[in-house]
């Protein structure tokens, strides 16, 4: 952890890795036995689509094998490999724990949905508790993530955010 940081977490999705690696095995299995035994079928599909394929679901399971949560005095960061979304603590309206089901979001990874009229942008983990961050600007109005701290992350960015609690 960063000496500038003020929370950090890694997980590791094995469902979503676990997918992953099994199509990209489907691909080389299917590769290997084409050049190997011979074709399915009477028509034979190209050995370098399976091997053009195998290889990015490769690719696409070792980038999102891992969310990576990363809050600084600046900025929380969120994010998949390569794939990374920073929202500057001024942007942040409103934080609190997503109630959403998950099966509104229709699969886990990064995702786009629109929930209530507003634009969602969601890097979820199978089966982790998220977080909803409301936004003053962008493309999207929210922005969710998967934690394995909910109430921690909550309590963080609302205190270094300037969000206020609401009393019912």
């Amino acid at each position: 952890m960063r000496a500038d940081t003020l929370y950090e977490e890694r997980s590791f999705s094995l469902a979503i890795t676990g997918i992953l690696a099994a199509v990209s095995a489907i691909m080389f299995f299917m590769l290997f036995y084409q050049l190997l035994v011979g074709p399915l079928g009477s028509e034979p599909a190209p050995n370098l689509l399976f091997l053009i394929m195998g290889l990015l679901f490769l690719g696409f399971g070792l980038n999102f094998s891992r969310l990576l949560i990363r809050i600084t005095p600046g900025m929380v960061t969120v994010g998949y490999g390569l794939f990374r979304h920073r929202i500057t603590w001024n942007n942040i309206e409103d934080c609190r724990i997503d109630e959403t089901l998950a099966v509104k979001y229709g699969g886990w990874g990064v995702r786009v949905t629109k929930v209530g009229g507003k634009w969602r942008l969601v890097y979820s983990v199978v089966g982790g508790p998220r977080v909803l961050l409301a936004l003053r600007a962008g493309r999207f109005r929210e922005f969710v993530f998967s934690t394995r701290k909910p109430e921690e992350v909550t309590k963080i960015i609302r205190q270094n955010a300037g969000v206020k609690d609401v009393a019912l």
